[in-house]
């Protein structure tokens, strides 16, 4: 070998190097995967589902272990009964992940739940907030409603920054009339959070609903949800049952307008592989099966958006709920006012503005503001209505829309 061609050797190690670097490096994460899974009484004591054995830690294992071959960074999960049971299936998944459940879906019998919440996997995503929507009334005209709290919860992509809201529900299961009724009112209420997101200039709009909505394509669910362009369902070309029981998928995923980077042709629905016997695979893991979508996660469009939070009382997990209150978040506003007859309207409102204001309690008044917008948390709002003057601590208000 010549004293040359050795040089010329060494003068390409660094770009050896650099290659063989390159190729052991794992890409960064630019798509994620989310998802929905009710997994039908999961941890509940005694034998809730009549015609299957109880589950045992080793099918907990196992269903971790699924959702890890689903792909996905979060899962959001219906029908849990403890946040213990929920921890291990996230061991089973990995140990990246975690579990995050809501408090409410209780029985009368004071030991089986029917929770909701999410997995996720703390190694592709941070969790930056959750909540248990508590502000959302649970009785609407005389019809208890929300018996099962929606739970949402915002996360970043570790390796891009990119960010999103999730809002998780468990809709009023059953095909009666009175089912019907209470399912298009939960729908109702909902439907108006989302869009007072959808209307705050501030809000991030990268968000997407999503469980068991107990209902398919076409009822009223969608109707009332899809209502001003709030969210729209994910279409399957070919429907595919979502649950042993119906022909219809009852599991939707519908994410709102402003979430280009959820690729609506993605939607696939996880069946069982086939030939499989169906009680042994339930046995194991559930009645209904998982449904996800990917997202393209390389580039946040709108880093500088933010998620709203509502009161403290509604913080997950329940541990980390302040011991004392704390001011709440600033309450949703229009993001664009529209005009109305007498001219154009501004945020924020002016004495004598028309109002509509919403309290933590579901009260509603409509009026004209009679003081200006407290300045603080501990102020007061005084709002001229049905006749006389009524002050609200700002710290329960929660909304405020312009009329």
């Amino acid at each position: 070998m010549t004293f040359r061609t050795h040089l010329r050797r060494l003068s390409l190690l660094p770009l050896l190097l650099a290659a063989v670097t390159a190729q052991a490096t794992p890409a960064p994460t630019t798509t994620i995967g989310l998802g929905t899974w009710n997994l039908e009484f999961l941890g509940a004591p005694g034998n809730v589902r009549h015609d299957v054995p109880p589950r045992d830690d080793g099918d907990l294992q196992q269903i971790g272990a699924y959702v890890h071959e689903l792909g996905v960074a979060v899962l959001a999960v219906q029908e849990v009964n403890d946040a213990a049971t929920l921890q291990k299936v996230a061991a089973g998944a990995g140990p990246s992940w975690r579990g995050l459940l809501g408090t409410t879906g209780n029985w009368t019998d004071g030991k089986t739940a029917q929770a909701i919440g999410f997995l996720y996997d703390g190694a592709v995503v941070d969790l930056l907030g959750a909540e248990e929507l508590l502000e959302l009334p649970r009785e609407k005209d005389g019809v208890p409603i929300f018996h099962r709290a929606p739970v949402t919860a915002w996360f970043r992509v570790k390796a891009t920054g990119f960010d999103f809201r999730m809002v998780t529900v468990h809709l009023k299961a059953g095909q009666k009339p009175p089912d019907e009724q209470k399912r298009r009112l939960e729908a109702g209420e909902l439907h108006d959070w989302l869009r007072r997101l959808r209307q705050s200039a501030s809000e991030d709009q990268d968000y997407v609903v999503l469980g068991d909505f107990n209902s398919s394509y076409g009822s009223d669910p969608e109707q009332v949800l899809e209502a001003g362009d709030v969210v729209r369902y994910v279409d399957q070309p070919t429907p595919t049952p979502t649950i042993q029981h119906f022909a219809e998928p009852i599991d939707q995923i519908a994410p709102g307008p402003g979430f280009a980077e959820l690729r609506r042709d993605s939607y696939r629905v996880h069946l069982p592989p086939e030939g499989a016997d169906k009680l042994a695979w339930r046995k194991t893991y559930s009645d209904h099966y998982p449904v996800t979508v990917t997202v393209d996660a390389a580039v946040d469009a709108d880093p500088a958006a933010q998620f709203y939070r509502g009161a403290p009382e509604q913080t997950l997990p329940a541990s980390l709920r302040p011991p004392s209150p704390r001011a709440p978040a600033a309450p949703l506003a229009p993001a664009t006012a529209t005009v109305p007859r007498d001219g154009p309207r501004e945020w924020p409102p002016q004495v004598g503005a028309a109002i509509q204001v919403r309290i933590m309690d579901g009260t509603h008044y409509i009026g004209r503001l009679h003081e200006p917008l407290p300045e603080g948390p501990n102020g007061w709002l005084v709002i001229e209505a049905e006749g006389s003057l009524r002050a609200v601590p700002w710290h329960q208000i929660a909304w405020i829309n312009l009329q």
